[in-house]
């Protein structure tokens, strides 16, 4: 049959009929130059040669080059973990906007949409910048042992053509195949589309290189890395030097070598001339390159700075970067996911997918804060063992006479080395009034 001039298939959509090749291994860059080469013929024809029955933006082959690099390259796998642990977990939820246009957060919605399913869900969209594209099943049947969603599906992307928006059962072959602008198929299935190849597409040259200098520095190692042993003996016989020889091939296990009163041993040692840098720099450029390009920071991806200063500036770029892509994902999930739950029957009307607004900070810096407010509001005690697992009782520094308000100088400390004008420009109270925000001022 036909969908908006486009053919196809009559057999119901089955992601378990979806066949794909899969070539990871031995992936070189001249590979990448030609899928770059095809998909550069397909942007130059697409806005004429249309889309009916013919099989033009074919991704699969750029598909095996990037699980190649995030198979086999432990830094970019260590980066994607730690851009994962920014965007999943209990960071987002669904809320209405009051009047005053605050978001107020639906307990109950929001743990319809806390759990693997949806983290899937949100790992998905977030792979979109990476990849260029990511498919979904949303299928509708509930869990009845969890009462949520019982699954979410991400499609293989080598069956996906992202621009053509149509899936094909045989990667490669226009039929059968099923589009996602069909009617039958529009409201359970979602193609999220970057519009262009990823950021992939800028790593994978740089780790395919990376894989052959790591290739020629295990030569390079293995050549000159390990000390030469050079044995000396007087005796003229063949036998005798060959015994010295296997004594020596023997020490290394042995640690113990006998050898006759005139006979030397000497171990020649490789002077080095920096020639190991020559690899090593490059790897390090392009772990660099690929922190920077992901989450804008080598350090935030396991790099050390130098200084305090240039930590903190990366932390600042690290965090504008995850930023970006949360903004990212909670305009998918708003304009594409959030309108199908509700359709669905799944969640109800007016509710919209939302990150929590908290600060990302680490241990001293939170307990920092808190010692910075816990001085001027009260806190409650249920809010310090939820951040800190510290069960606390009563805050003691809102009872009067205490040093809590004022950095301490209200209370019984004062030396009274200022003026009485001085203190009170310091301070903003006068000596022996209360300090406290909640006490009021005389």
């Amino acid at each position: 049959m036909t969908s908006n001039g486009v053919e196809t298939s009559d057999e119901k959509f089955n992601i378990e009929l979806l066949e794909a090749i899969f070539k990871t291994s031995k992936k070189t860059i001249q590979e990448y130059v030609r899928e770059l080469d095809r998909y550069n013929r397909f942007k130059s024809i697409q806005h004429v040669a249309g889309t009916s029955g013919t099989v033009m933006d074919d991704r699969g082959r750029l598909m095996d080059l990037y699980d190649a690099c995030v198979q086999q390259d432990a830094h970019l796998a260590s980066v994607i973990e730690t851009l994962e642990s920014q965007i999943i977990g209990e960071r987002y939820m669904l809320c209405r906007i009051n009047e005053k246009g605050k978001f107020i957060k639906d307990v109950k919605a929001t743990e319809k949409v806390q759990g693997s399913q949806f983290d899937k869900l949100i790992r998905g969209i977030m792979e979109a910048k990476l990849y260029g594209y990511t498919a979904f099943e949303i299928l509708p049947e509930i869990d009845k042992r969890t009462g949520k969603l019982k699954a979410i599906n991400t499609i293989e992307r080598r069956n996906v053509l992202a621009d053509q928006r149509r899936i094909v059962q045989r990667q490669g072959i226009w039929l059968p195949g099923w589009n996602f602008d069909d009617p039958q198929y529009e409201d359970n299935y979602v193609l999220v589309n970057s519009g262009s190849l990823g950021l992939f597409s800028a790593t994978t040259p740089l780790i395919l290189a990376k894989k052959f200098t790591l290739a020629n520095y295990v030569n390079f190692s293995h050549t000159y890395g390990q000390p030469i042993i050079h044995g000396k003996t007087v005796s003229e016989e063949t036998a005798d030097r060959k015994r010295l020889a296997n004594d020596i091939a023997s020490a290394a296990q042995n640690k113990v070598i006998v050898t006759g009163l005139q006979d030397e041993v000497d171990i020649k040692t490789f002077t080095m001339s920096n020639s190991e840098r020559i690899f090593t720099g490059l790897m390090e450029i392009v772990d660099k390159d690929v922190s920077n390009l992901i989450v804008g920071s080598e350090s935030m991806a396991g790099a050390t700075m130098s200084y305090v200063g240039a930590t903190k500036a990366h932390q600042d770029v690290f965090r504008d970067r995850v930023e970006a892509y949360r903004r990212y994902i909670e305009n998918v999930m708003n304009e594409e996911i959030v309108p199908r739950l509700v359709g669905m029957g799944y969640i109800e009307d007016g509710l919209v997918f939302k990150y929590a607004k908290r600060l990302e900070m680490n241990d001293q810096d939170q307990i920092n804060l808190y010692n910075f407010l816990t001085d001027k509001y009260e806190i409650s005690a249920d809010e310090i063992e939820k951040t800190f697992g510290v069960v606390v009782g009563k805050q003691i520094n809102l009872q009067s006479g205490n040093n809590g308000g004022g950095g301490g100088a209200a209370g019984t400390d004062d030396r009274l080395v200022m003026s009485d004008e001085e203190y009170y420009k310091r301070y903003g109270h006068r000596r022996g009034e209360p300090s406290n925000f909640y006490q009021g001022r005389r």
